[in-house]
């Protein structure tokens, strides 16, 4: 039986019942039989996921949790025999990455696909999140086992979640979110945000997330040891994580996304409706709002703060309206910020993009707020106007 090594010090700590242990021991066996490797690393990520699944399996409901589960874990075993492959990602430094990050659908997304136009950025390609591993020159990408697999598991999220393109379109070869890589710690919004489990929320909420965002940046260091171009990068969670972010990233340049929280929620909450009811379709919609208001309103909370701090010279604010507005005015803006030049050339590709990807162009994402027992005006008491 593996050890389950303990992190930093939590509220509302819990015990890893013998069932939830030889889960994790099923699922670990189980993703070493389909990469063909053995080593995942340090053995912290033993007790998050173990105190994840000590709730899942109490109860009978996630129609596919484990294939999530064994995924993560596939990942990670990929992730620790690249470094070991790759020694030189420990001498690699990330220089002031771009990061965008904000409460989800308020326009992170558009943002930080219209940026990766400029090919003066390196990426999270998403299948190298995926399989992570030093980026291949592009026309070997298909021929990658990592890049098939992540094809693979694309089309089985779409298939499981036939609205997600809707409100949220991936490509495997296209940019993605860190929540991609952060999500082989176990201790990320990741988990429960598409199924509610409140005992390991509370936990994980109460943890310290410079660990995972440590590995992270030995991730990023590994996918571009080739590559000196700068990051950009992107995660709606970065957005009340911003302590741990500065710690590991200290020159970062942070753009903040923001629109009416009364839409951004509502939004927020219509977007992981589907993951939820996948995971239980007997979910209770009004306790989904609810977390998503904590969670979110607590995250503005800590980024308030700092913002008051002197991190707030490191991040520009922009509203979701003026992106749609005037989106190259908001692109020159985060430039200027960032101390980037913005090429001609660059900026018609930006606008070529900007005409072939609309904002309904999977169609119209429409909800009520009170499918998730949420008003207006408890939503304005959180965050106030936006």
């Amino acid at each position: 039986m593996a050890t389950i090594v303990d992190r930093e010090p939590a509220i509302e700590d819990f015990a890893v019942t013998q069932d939830a242990l030889d889960t994790l021991e099923r699922l670990k066996s189980r993703a070493m039989q389909r990469t063909g490797l053995t080593d995942f690393g340090s053995t912290d990520f033993e007790k998050p996921l173990g105190l994840l699944l000590d709730e899942a399996i109490r109860v009978p409901r996630r129609l596919d949790w484990e294939s999530e589960i064994e995924t993560s874990l596939m990942g990670r075993l990929v992730l620790v025999d690249e470094w070991k492959r790759n020694p030189g990602y420990k001498d690699r430094t990330i220089v002031a990455p771009l990061v965008i990050c904000g409460i989800p659908r308020t326009g992170t997304t558009a943002l930080h696909k219209v940026l990766s136009v400029d090919p003066q950025f390196q990426g999270l390609n998403l299948w190298l999140a995926s399989w992570p591993k030093p980026r291949p020159p592009q026309d070997r990408w298909v021929d990658e086992p990592g890049y098939q697999h992540a094809v693979a598991l694309l089309e089985k999220r779409n298939a499981d979640t036939p609205g997600l393109r809707a409100v949220h379109e991936m490509l495997v070869d296209e940019v993605e979110e860190c929540l991609e890589i952060l999500r082989y710690d176990f201790v990320t919004n990741r988990f429960p945000s598409i199924t509610l489990m409140p005992r390991y929320d509370g936990w994980m909420q109460a943890q310290d997330q410079t660990p995972s965002y440590r590995n992270l940046a030995d991730a990023l260091k590994l996918i571009g040891l080739h590559d000196d171009r700068r990051w950009l990068l992107k995660n709606p969670g970065h957005f009340g994580n911003l302590d741990a972010l500065f710690a590991v990233f200290p020159d970062a340049r942070v753009v903040i996304t923001h629109r009416d929280p009364v839409k951004s929620i509502g939004s927020v909450c219509s977007v992981l409706q589907n993951p939820q009811q996948f995971m239980d379709p007997n979910v209770d919609l009004h306790k989904v709002g609810a977390r998503e208001v904590q969670f979110w309103g607590d995250a503005k909370a800590k980024t308030d703060a700092i913002r008051e701090s002197e991190r707030g010279a490191q991040i520009l604010d922009v509203q979701h309206k003026d992106f749609h507005a005037d989106p190259i005015g908001i692109v020159r803006a985060i430039y200027d910020h960032a101390g980037l030049v913005l090429n001609p050339d660059v900026e018609q590709d930006m606008r070529t993009w900007l005409a072939q990807n609309p904002s309904d162009k999977h169609g119209q994402h429409t909800y009520k707020l009170s499918d998730y027992g949420l008003t207006e005006e408890g939503i304005r008491a959180v965050f106030g106007e936006g």
